[in-house]
């Protein structure tokens, strides 16, 4: 089976893409970004993307050429419009879209940016997305057809168990670790970990932009960590924290999946998704607020073998709740197959 990806060539869409392939399909990844100039995103953040459809639509038909297609595959699709999926549909008879963000909410910061999918949203024959509260009916409204939701997945390949060297030892160790990007609200949770004496690290970008950066200055390990420094910085943790984007209605994240499957114990915020991943004190802790997860975390630090055991049921939940890359690119898979023969697109 011949599937054509537009995707970036980066992070998770990488991983999902190279899932496909693992699983036994023959893939030809395309990123529609590499079809735009250099400095494209504030452009589209600020304008909506005028010109932007026209350009990865042509970009995609030179670069396609005269190739055919079982299937296509969309992710994110921020710069892939109406005209693009034309293009697409030529050479794919069915074309899916994958979107792990939320383009459905209106919060004005992202208006713009996911117009042009907004505008492309009925032309998919299947729309997968992320579970969140009413997610189903903000999709059917903005006009998607076929609508799947799914957990958010870890990769079987990048998120595994990575013993870590003596030097790594020294470098990245950490008792708590967070790593993710800074948004407003998290530099005023980690102050106050630090303030409750939680001995914490933390990777990711955008942190000097907290007003709480001084405290948080010598806490701060790395910036933007992928691959295999991600999971290496997750590994050498005692516990990994997960913290969530309101502003996209989150009820879990990527790391909630991630964490386990890395296999270090996981504190995460006490939502319902959480609840029904994992089960709470065996599978993974949860926390109310700053308060709450700095009690849970230094709890949990001061008992190595409950600790010990907590990681590991998570790490085996993972397997019994299927979210990884290759199960969800066997289920993308099969709906595809059921479209083709008959099924509702």
């Amino acid at each position: 089976m011949k599937l054509l990806y537009i995707g970036a060539e980066s992070g998770s869409s990488l991983q999902r893409a190279t899932a496909f392939g693992r699983i036994g399909l023959d893939v030809l990844h395309l990123s529609p970004y590499a079809l735009l100039p250099s400095h494209w995103a504030p452009w589209l953040n600020r304008a909506g993307g005028p010109g932007i459809e026209r350009l990865v639509a042509n970009g995609l038909g030179w670069r396609i050429g005269g190739q055919r297609f079982d299937f296509a595959l969309v992710d994110c699709g921020d710069v892939a419009g109406p005209a693009a999926l034309n293009v697409i549909r030529t050479v794919a008879p069915i074309v899916v879209n994958y979107n792990a963000d939320n383009p459905y909410l209106n919060p004005s910061s992202e208006r713009l940016r996911w117009s042009i999918f907004r505008r492309a949203l009925p032309h998919y024959d299947l729309v997968v997305a992320v579970r969140r509260n009413g997610i189903e009916e903000m999709m059917a409204r903005r006009g998607a057809r076929g609508i799947d939701t799914i957990w958010q997945c870890a990769d079987e390949v990048v998120h595994r168990p990575l013993p870590p060297t003596l030097e790594e030892k020294s470098r990245r160790s950490s008792d708590v670790v967070f790593v993710g990007t800074w948004m407003p609200g998290r530099g005023a949770f980690m102050a106050r970990l630090i303030e409750r004496g939680v001995p914490l690290a933390i990777h990711g970008s955008r942190w000097k932009r907290a007003p709480e950066y001084p405290l948080l200055r010598p806490f701060v390990r790395s910036d933007h960590l992928e691959g295999s420094d991600y999971t290496r910085a997750i590994a050498g943790a005692k516990i990994a924290l997960v913290l969530l984007n309101g502003q996209n209605a989150d009820l879990h994240t990527t790391r909630s999946a991630e964490i386990p499957a890395i296999g270090t114990a996981m504190c995460a915020p006490r939502t319902l998704h959480h609840q029904q991943l994992y089960k709470e004190g065996v599978e993974a802790v949860f926390f109310d607020g700053a308060d709450d997860c700095a009690e849970t975390c230094k709890r949990l630090l001061a008992d190595d073998g409950r600790r010990q055991t907590i990681a590991d049921a998570g790490h085996r939940r993972t397997f019994a709740n299927g979210t990884y890359n290759e199960v969800l690119a066997r289920r993308i898979v099969d709906q595809v197959a059921d479209i083709k023969h008959g099924g509702v697109r």
